[in-house]
């Protein structure tokens, strides 16, 4: 798994400080519960879902010029599920998720787009808010640019 993770790191452009906490961003509770882990993303996915928020909505606050109700819609459809598995498909995180046997061929869009959130936390805690920034917006700015709409899920509908 050593050389797997150093192969994604290496692709990504990061240098990890603390592995563990890397490899805790690629568990899910299933594998977590499975193979005795003290961790798994949950945590992570947590902080990881606001430092997404932040960054894109530090982008529309610099770079757009509209209103308040329209940044907020906007950045909603960014930082949805929907969005975010998107983005983690950029970067093939699916191949890199720890799931209990269980789940093994129902890996679903909401694992793959926790995980990305988890992989978001753990740069901004080993790297740095700019770190966490630049490798967000290197993913998602393309598809900002091109104005891809995403489908909203229910917590962006609300």
């Amino acid at each position: 798994m050593v050389k797997i993770m150093n192969e994604l790191f290496e692709k990504l452009n990061i240098k990890p400080n603390d592995i563990k906490l890397y490899n805790t961003a690629f568990l899910h509770s299933s594998y977590a519960n499975e193979h005795r882990a003290k961790a798994d993303y949950e945590r992570l996915e947590f902080l990881g879902d606001s430092v997404v928020d932040l960054v894109i909505a530090d982008y529309l606050y610099s770079c757009k010029s509209e209103s308040e109700g329209e940044m907020t819609k906007v950045r909603a459809s960014y930082v949805c599920e929907n969005a975010l598995y998107e983005y983690a498909k950029v970067i093939n995180l699916r191949d890199y998720i720890k799931v209990g046997h269980g789940l093994k061929h129902e890996m679903n869009e909401t694992i793959t787009a926790d995980v990305f959130e988890a992989v978001i936390a753990t740069i901004y805690l080993n790297s740095g808010y700019s770190k966490a920034k630049e490798f967000v917006m290197d993913i998602a700015l393309p598809f900002i640019t091109k104005e891809v709409k995403f489908r909203s899920d229910y917590k962006s509908y609300l």
